[in-house]
């Protein structure tokens, strides 16, 4: 029995604040490779979570969790939603890219 761990309601506040500043430069500067509809989990270490593009390297963000240990599936799906609604929601026009 797998036991489905929340990981974004924790997060939701950095996340809102690391998505807006990532689509805002994107918005202003971005190219295709660089969407923020790419993110994704990147890497955990020491509590310290990096959601990064899957396009291009250098592109990314941290945010300090409480997590030792994510379920990198659950994650996905999780973020995966999250970033969607969010994309959607503040940033209808990135969703077409």
């Amino acid at each position: 029995m797998t036991i489905k761990i929340d990981y974004i309601t924790p997060i939701k506040n950095q996340l809102n604040e690391k998505m807006h500043e990532v689509c805002m430069n994107f918005v202003l500067i971005g190219t295709p490779r660089e969407t923020p509809r790419y993110y994704n989990y990147q890497d955990l270490e020491n509590n310290i979570l990096t959601i990064g593009s899957t396009q291009k390297n250098n592109l990314f963000f941290k945010i300090k969790t409480n997590f030792e240990f994510i379920e990198v599936n659950q994650f996905w799906q999780q973020f995966k939603d999250y970033r969607t609604k969010f994309l959607l929601k503040n940033y209808p026009t990135i969703n077409a890219y």
